[in-house]
């Protein structure tokens, strides 16, 4: 009996992991919008709530990279979520990027606040970067919910920052808007997103984490490889690093070449 549930209960795993990748950017759109990239998409239990979104609308393309609270069934079911809302909200004409996350922080707000929860309590929530790149003009856009992104381009490599807080989660602020950010972005800039899987990952020992500036260190050392080195370079540097203990959360980490 115990065999049979734990056997249907790997069996939706599978199914929910076809679902969940089907709803993500394939090879073909990242080679259609980006000179080269990589991606390194590892969920914790087959399924999470780590997810990258790509689209474009006229002239832009829009790229993001979020990371949802829990892992497993109830991470997955906020990414599905997630997915459904920026497809809902890009639709909009905002002219800057930042009203995009608004717009999705009002609308996850909204999903939560019904009579089946109390909104209250709930703390579901998602960190995001957000971009955009006009392939006309070059005008970049940016803003961040909780997360961060890294860009190297002119021999120096550099972070960004947004907001502090999430989308969703407990409200602080009455009315929380999220701010925009503009850049330059030169030609073959190298733009790297990543959630907080790697840097949150124990060692073989189980006693330290990866840590943010380890991982930092190596995008720098790596970033002027090609992008499928890098890649190979960044999953050897988790496999290594872990060993025999267990995946700490989903892991996450996207280079994309304008």
């Amino acid at each position: 009996m115990l065999q049979t549930i734990s056997t249907e209960h790997e069996s939706s795993l599978i199914y929910a992991q076809t679902i969940q990748h089907g709803l993500l950017p394939k090879k073909r759109h990242f080679e259609k919008y980006f000179k080269d990239y990589f991606v390194v998409y590892k969920p914790q239990d087959k399924i999470g709530g780590d997810f990258h979104w790509l689209t474009s609308k006229n002239d832009t393309i829009f790229f993001a990279l979020a990371d949802c609270t829990g892992h497993g069934v109830s991470g997955a079911m906020l990414s599905v979520l997630g997915i459904s809302l920026l497809n809902y909200v890009i639709q909009k004409d905002f002219k800057n990027i930042g009203d995009y996350l608004t717009e999705l922080d009002k609308k996850w707000i909204e999903t939560f606040n019904n009579e089946l929860s109390d909104s209250q309590y709930n703390n579901d929530w998602l960190e995001i970067t957000l971009i955009s790149f006009n392939t006309k003009t070059r005008e970049f856009q940016y803003a961040c919910g909780g997360g961060e992104f890294v860009i190297q381009q002119n021999n120096s490599i550099n972070t960004y920052k947004g907001n502090s807080y999430p989308i969703g989660g407990w409200q602080i602020e009455k009315n929380r808007t999220f701010d925009t950010y503009s850049l330059k972005l030169e030609d073959n800039a190298k733009l790297y997103f990543f959630s907080d899987g790697l840097k949150h990952q124990f060692d073989a020992d189980n006693q330290k984490k990866f840590s943010r500036k380890r991982l930092l260190n190596l995008l720098k050392y790596s970033c002027n490889f090609p992008m499928e080195e890098q890649q190979e370079l960044l999953e050897f540097a988790f496999e290594d690093w872990k060993g025999d203990t267990k995946q700490t959360d989903d892991v996450s980490i996207i280079g994309i070449e304008f």
